[in-house]
Formats: structure tokens, sequence, C-alpha cells
């Protein structure tokens, strides 16, 4: 596993802690499941988790076959895309996107943002927002514009380098995400946010 970049100079009251990292890897590696394992584990400690997820569909054979997108606080799920098949939405590579799930999960993180959560898990940046400046680009802009504390961005390692670049007033760690480092990072990330942020009135003071 690669050595996280950036880091934390100082204990932030949570309410106020700024971006918090950006999880990466290639497409496959296990980002998502990176997240969901680790919004788990923080629920466990006592965590509100809000934000999205977006894991894969897969068919009876096993094959992928579209992304669903996930409610990280309700766990309602939606399709988001397909392959095959047209949703009416963006489209980019394979994938057919549906505008609906698209602008729900908008307004997921959005009022994420605004409400009282710990975390909020945004999955992911990628070229259709970077690139295109679609799917869930009002994230990409409050992100740009450090109005989206507590959150930790999803993003593949091929997009990595520009959306650092569009992010340059921020300082973050990256967590790299491979074969070997799936299985020990949520327990990693968990320990290091554990670590870093305040809880409890003191935090409110600060």
């Amino acid at each position: 596993m690669r050595p996280l970049r950036g880091g934390h100079r100082r204990r932030w009251p949570l309410r106020r802690m700024p971006l918090i990292g950006l999880v990466s890897g290639r497409i496959g590696a296990g980002k998502t499941t990176v997240c969901q394992r680790l919004a788990d584990l923080l629920r466990e400690r006592g965590w509100h988790i809000g934000g999205v997820l977006t894991p894969a569909i897969h068919d009876e054979h096993g094959r992928k076959s579209g992304i669903a997108i996930v409610d990280l606080h309700t766990g309602r799920r939606e399709v988001l895309a397909r392959i095959g098949e047209d949703l009416g939405g963006p489209q980019i590579g394979p994938y057919s996107f549906a505008a609906e799930p698209l602008a729900w999960g908008c307004r997921l993180l959005e009022e994420a943002w605004r409400g009282a959560f710990d975390l909020v898990i945004v999955d992911e940046i990628g070229p259709l927002e970077l690139n295109r400046g679609e799917g869930f680009i009002s994230a990409l802009h409050a992100l740009e514009r450090g109005v989206a504390p507590r959150t930790l961005v999803v993003v593949r390692d091929t997009c990595l380098e520009t959306l650092r670049r569009r992010l340059c007033e921020l300082e973050a760690p990256t967590f790299w995400v491979d074969e070997r480092s799936r299985e020990e990072l949520p327990a990693e990330i968990a320990g290091k946010l554990c670590s870093q942020l305040c809880f409890g009135p003191e935090a409110d003071e600060v």
C-alpha cells in the first residue's frame, strides 16, 4: 500500500472538519466495498453516516450489468446506470445513466452536508463530473468551494490527479485501495478518523 499523502495538523471539532480524504484505486479494486465496510465499522462506534455509495449491479451470470446508488443513511437503493440499456440520462463509456437517480444523489449529498452526520461519503467523483460537468457535479462544486466538510471522496486512479488539481487549496490524505490493502483499509481509516476527530461538548469550544 502506498503511504498517505497530506494529513491534518490539528484536531478539529467534528462539525467543522474539512475534507477528510480521498479513497482511490483502479476500477474494480474494491473502493466502494472499502467505504461500505468503513461505514459499518463507524456505525458500530456510534457514528452517523450519510452520503451515497454506487455498488455494481451483476446479472445472473455474475457479469457487471449496471450501477446502483445507495443512500447510506436510509439504505434506499435505486438503479443509477445500465449497460446496454438507454436510461435517458448522460452516457459515458458503456453506461447509460438515469437522470432522476443522479439528481437524487446530488440532493442527498447537499442534505448530508447540512445535516448532523459525522461522516459523508461521496462515491464517486469521476469522468462524468470532471470531464463532462454532469453526474454529481453539485458535489464537486461544493468540494471545490470548501463547503463539503467531514467528507471522504471516492475517485478512480486515472482521475485522481485531475481531482486533486481541482481541489488545490484543500489538504487531504489519499487512501490507496488494491488487492493487498482492501481488507485492512476500512479498520485503518476508521482508526485514523477516530484519533483525529474531536467528540463531545469540548468540540464546540475549539
